[in-house]
């Protein structure tokens, strides 16, 4: 391609038509959690479209593609998994927007589906980015980045596996162990911490400019979507203990617990 825009617009118009597809896949099913599981493998699709179209050198193109595949593949398998364990029942959150919605639920669904494809096509760019860059040698920044991408796929995967396991044995207890005994949200954090990873590659190609996607992902996931909603359903399902876990230990970064004077 010979700039920057005929690729991102190709890109937002498959994220439109595939929001679409997976809407109607949603509807078939009755099952808007599947929502969840086109946000995961999204963006590692996208960083290999980048990859592909981009004309920049092919070392930054596939170390790219590679770490993004990773990092969102492995996600969006984890939330197709969790998903699939839930149907033909929804994520509860779905389940009650459904409920609270009633009959306006489709069309509430249908602008949800689309607000996320929206999210989607606005972080986009921080893949691109990279993919433009002629420059062969891989610099120490871009090194950086990909060391943080790693660890926030490894702390990532970390944090989930603990509370998988731990929920095996104790689900309607509060999980304080691993990761979880110094974070409330620790996948939360190492998901956005990847963000920061990617920025950081896109620096190596003058990406400055995608700055704003390590931030909004940290608004999102610490005030709109991520962590709200989960608290709110964690303080439902476990009250008084899930209070007392919320006094001692960090909501988002991860750090040492509070002691609590009686």
């Amino acid at each position: 391609m010979d700039s920057l825009w005929p690729q991102l617009l190709l890109c937002w118009f498959a994220v439109f038509t595939i929001v679409n597809l997976t809407f109607g896949l949603s509807q078939i099913l009755r099952n808007a959690g599947i929502v969840d599981v086109l946000w995961g493998f999204s963006f590692g699709t996208i960083a290999i479209f980048f990859a592909l179209s981009g004309d920049g050198h092919e070392t930054r193109r596939i170390a790219l593609a590679i770490a993004a595949a990773l990092w969102s593949g492995r996600l969006g398998l984890y939330l197709l998994i969790r998903c699939k364990s839930y149907h033909p029942a929804e994520d509860k959150r779905y389940a009650e927007l459904r409920e609270k919605w009633g009959d306006k639920a489709n069309l509430y669904m249908f602008g949800m589906f689309h607000w996320q494809g929206a999210l989607i096509m606005i972080f986009c760019p921080i893949f691109a980015v990279p993919t433009w860059n002629p420059n062969a040698v891989i610099t120490l920044v871009e090194w950086v980045g990909l060391a943080i991408v790693a660890v926030a796929i490894i702390g990532e995967s970390l944090a989930d596996w603990q509370l998988a396991r731990f929920k095996k044995q104790n689900s309607k207890k509060v999980c304080q162990t691993g990761l979880w005994k110094y974070s409330r949200h620790p996948n939360y954090f190492f998901q956005w911490f990847a963000w920061v990873g990617f920025f950081f590659f896109a620096i190596g190609s003058g990406g400055w400019w995608t700055v704003y996607c390590p931030f909004l992902m940290l608004f999102l996931l610490v005030r709109v979507f991520g962590i709200p909603a989960n608290e709110e359903q964690n303080l439902k399902s476990k009250g008084e203990a899930y209070r007392d876990y919320q006094q001692t230990t960090s909501s988002f970064i991860p750090w040492p617990p509070r002691t609590i004077t009686p």
